[in-house]
């Protein structure tokens, strides 16, 4: 049952970093032989606060690992103690506080009615101009119309997605013709 736990935590805090340094943009622009340095300026992580929603073994490694990159880190987990919260540096609080003041979010929970389209239209109103959101848990938790929307409006800045709500993902789909989606095949537990 705990196989994937690390795999899955690794996974999703090499997303995060590839956002906030542009890698993948980076990359591709470097193979079609152009120099944008000044293009792909990222922004370091450090004193920012990420939002993990879901504290179980994979929120709670992700969030041990945000820690020692000098995150703050908010949590939101109604099954989540105050005491595993606060061994490992996170603070518990309300989805609404979580999603106003995180610059980072990501999600851990199991797909289920309860978490389908969790992150949906009206929780991109209440984040953060320029929030980054990752989803390396199911396919669904995110509502990939919605986010679509929030990055073409300019709310959301980048996403970084591993599962999807159809996989594979049909190469027409919504979210691969993004620039500001980073997608990969569901690797979360690939190691």
């Amino acid at each position: 049952p705990q196989g994937n736990t690390l795999a899955a935590a690794e996974h999703t805090v090499a997303l995060l970093m590839s956002m906030a340094r542009n890698i993948p943009a980076a990359d591709r622009s470097m193979r079609e032989g152009r120099w944008d340095r000044k293009k792909f300026t990222g922004t370091e992580l450090f004193g920012k606060t990420i939002g993990v929603i879901g504290l179980g073994k994979i929120g709670a490694t992700v969030a041990q690992r945000a820690g020692a990159m000098g995150m703050k880190i908010l949590a939101h987990d109604p099954f989540a103690s105050t005491e595993l919260a606060s061994r490992i540096g996170a603070t518990l609080v309300p989805v609404k506080t979580l999603l106003k003041e995180s610059d980072y979010i990501t999600v851990h929970v199991p797909k289920g009615p309860s978490t389908y389209h969790f992150i949906g239209e009206k929780e991109f109103k209440i984040m953060k101009q320029g929030v980054r959101i990752i989803n390396v848990a199911r396919g669904g938790i995110v509502d990939e119309e919605a986010l679509v929307k929030a990055i073409n409006s300019g709310k959301v800045a980048q996403a970084a997605l591993d599962v999807f709500e159809k996989e594979p993902l049909p190469a027409e789909n919504i979210l691969a013709s993004n620039a500001n989606i980073i997608l990969t095949p569901h690797l979360g537990a690939s190691t």
